[in-house]
């Protein structure tokens, strides 16, 4: 039985809930339940009931508004109109709600006795079953309206965000899905990385290769650092599926925070380049850097655990022991998405040995910048030198990385982080890498704005891992969003 249960918890948090069945369900039910509660033989008084609650949701949203964007600033930036609206309708449908539940008046059942000359005072002083059982299920309903539309804002915000596609991505849950990997080649490395610059005029796709690719996940020992991280997810192209599989590039990529190490975003936008690139993408590694108490932990060795260690001490000799890649660090590349693209770009300035490439998308500016005080005593035990070199813009300013690769993205309408991209590129192109800017026309700091910049990036990256036509950009099949 613990079995059944276990199973059944694993297909709950598979669920998608950006599109699919699940969210227009939960659309549906809180329309209906809401209209229900507003109809059920309204009155003057329950009409006034429906419209202080849906005023007392408004204003609740604003006041959240006020602590947590204006005054704490908890994300570091504005979420957007179309987040605040949706959380404001929200709230409100569930203050009418909520004032259908606690509604009181007379019932009619009341005034149904009084037409009869016989009923006694006491008699007509008491409800009728029928009423008492009306009232109840009007509140039932309520109750059930309260929940519905609640899951339903929460999955529309969601939705905007567009980047917990499932139950499990939303309650930040990895759900086991063990990923069998191709053995490595053990053949001459350096005669293959020479090769690869040509991988894409050389590679000849095998009739039986699969159209995409495939996810799973894998665990990283953490015997280096101990760093309580979870699984992290693996892409593998479609190239990497056939029968001889050539050694490919590899990407070392993390989520924003909070996040999940899910491959299933980045595995989109790769496979729509490899089915425009004969099935060729980069193996992809989606590592888990904030661990399982989803900490911001900037990527460095802190109080918070040793995650610089994890990431260079145990999870890239583990890339290197069990996944067909090449050696050379030309082709290997780290990327990132907000406090992930901070991530990238300190460790790709750092570690040149390691990483050639680094893809920063709508990227921080340093490890914790949307509280920097907080960041400045938990990570750094308040030694401001210390927070200082930490700081990617302070590392680029300190080496040359004449042979390096970086690519930085921001939407127009995500002007905190387009202003971040911009200064980073320039201190990148300082410091003597190939750096280049994307500014997205929007997408803000949301999947559009994610999707956007991967592709972006990837764009360049192709044609410098050898997987497209040299000094072109490389172009997708389609996009995804």
């Amino acid at each position: 039985m613990s079995d059944f249960f276990a199973g059944l918890w694993s297909a709950l948090l598979r669920v998608q809930i950006i599109d699919g069945p699940v969210p227009v369900v939960a659309y549906a039910l809180a329309a209906v339940g809401l209209a229900v509660t507003l109809l059920w033989r309204p009155t003057r008084r329950s009409l006034l009931g429906a419209l202080l609650g849906a005023v007392a949701g408004v204003l609740v949203a604003v006041g959240l508004w006020a602590v947590c964007i204006r005054w704490l600033n908890l994300f570091g930036v504005g979420l957007g109109l179309a987040i605040y609206a949706l959380l404001a309708a929200t709230l409100a449908g569930a203050g009418v709600a909520v004032a259908a539940l606690f509604r009181r008046g007379k019932p009619r059942g009341v005034q149904a006795r009084r037409s009869y000359p016989d009923a006694s005072p006491e008699a007509d002083a008491r409800p009728g079953r029928a009423a008492r059982g009306g009232d109840l299920a009007r509140r039932v309903v309520a109750a059930v309206t309260v929940v519905a539309v609640m899951a339903a804002g929460t999955l529309a915000i969601n939705a905007v965000f567009g980047l917990n596609r499932t139950l499990g991505n939303l309650l930040n849950i990895v759900v086991e899905d063990p990923l069998a990997l191709p053995e490595a080649s053990a053949s001459d490395t350096s005669a293959e990385d020479a090769a690869a610059q040509r991988l894409w005029s050389t590679w000849t796709a095998p009739a039986d290769m699969p159209t995409k690719g495939t996810t799973g996940t894998v665990a990283i020992p953490n015997t280096a650092s101990g760093f309580n991280a979870r699984n992290a997810g693996v892409y593998l192209p479609p190239a990497a599926l056939t029968a001889s599989p050539p050694k490919l590039p590899v990407v070392l990529m993390m989520m924003g925070h909070p996040g999940n190490p899910d491959p299933g975003p980045i595995g989109q936008v790769m496979d729509a380049y490899a089915a425009n690139h004969n099935g060729l993408a980069p193996i992809v590694v989606v590592v888990d850097q904030v661990g399982v108490d989803v900490q911001d932990t900037g990527c460095v060795d802190s109080p918070l655990g040793k995650v610089r260690t994890y990431l260079l001490d145990d999870v890239v000799p583990w890339m290197r022991s069990n996944l067909n890649v090449l050696s050379d660090p030309r082709f290997w590349t780290i990327a990132g998405y907000s406090s992930g693209g901070q991530c990238a770009i300190s460790l790709g300035a750092e570690h040149p040995e390691v990483f050639r490439g680094v893809v920063s998308v709508s990227g921080e500016e340093f490890p914790g910048s949307t509280n920097p005080d907080a960041t400045l005593k938990q990570l750094f035990g308040g030694d401001a030198a210390l927070f200082e070199q930490a700081k990617p813009l302070t590392i680029l300013a300190h080496t040359h990385l004449p042979d390096s690769t970086a690519v930085f993205t921001a939407a127009k309408d995500d002007p905190v982080f387009l202003a971040v991209a911009r200064k980073l590129a320039a201190a990148a192109e300082k410091a003597g890498m190939a750096s280049y800017l994307r500014e997205l026309p929007k997408g803000g700091h949301t999947g559009p704005g994610f999707y956007g910049g991967l592709f972006a990036g990837f764009a360049v990256m192709y044609p410098v891992w050898g997987l497209s036509e040299p000094g072109k950009e490389a172009v997708p099949a389609y996009t995804v969003s």
